[in-house]
């Protein structure tokens, strides 16, 4: 049986994005197994007592010119989504329903870079609902299903477990049960699959 990875994400966070992009690479190299954990950051945040860098003006700058030099060193597009700090809960939920339905990574390959680089404003349904369609799911399925108490409350619990399993931010990634943070964290989880 091949190494896993569990890695907590949400679609609002650069640096899960910037891990997104580099993962295929280390699953290829270390012949492990992604499991996509969809969380929502700022409830983890709420939960754990953490803050956004973002809120913090002087890091802020820091952290989106320190992405950039990531972006840069993996060969990747990152670019500031013009929408602002766009509220990403519906986009989380549809991470959950297509979590639940073995559809998480096809999703994730229209939703990342619709969000940060085309920067598409995922907040608004009617572009989710074309993401959606554009990675060959179901909009209308997935509309109503966010809407729902057992999607809603399946985000809740996988941030909870993440809060539970000691995680603060995105992406978190586990590998036998090994806490690792941020996309800057990569080399020593692939380290730790390789083990």
């Amino acid at each position: 049986m091949s190494k896993t990875v569990e890695i907590f994400f949400d679609f609002l966070s650069p640096p899960s994005f910037l891990a997104w992009t580099q993962m295929p690479g280390v699953l290829e190299r270390t012949g492990a197994q992604a499991i996509w954990r969809p969380m929502f950051t700022l409830g983890l945040h709420e939960l754990v007592g953490n803050r956004s860098p973002i809120s913090v003006p002087n890091k802020a700058k820091w952290v989106m010119g320190d992405l950039q030099l990531w972006a840069k060193r993996y060969g990747v597009t990152l670019n500031p989504n013009p929408n602002g700090f766009v509220n990403i809960l519906a986009a989380d939920r549809a991470a959950c329903f297509a979590e639940q339905r073995g559809e998480v990574e096809q999703l994730m390959e229209k939703a990342y870079p619709a969000m940060f680089v085309a920067g598409r404003d995922l907040a608004d349904l009617e572009v989710l609902a074309d993401i959606i369609s554009s990675a060959g799911l179901d909009a209308d399925a997935y509309l109503t299903a966010i809407t729902t108490d057992e999607v809603k409350d399946r985000l809740k619990a996988n941030t909870q477990e993440a809060a539970d399993r000691d995680a603060f931010g995105a992406p978190t990634f586990f590998v036998n049960g090994q806490l690792f943070f941020g996309q800057d964290r990569l080399e020593f989880v692939e380290e730790a699959l390789q083990a």
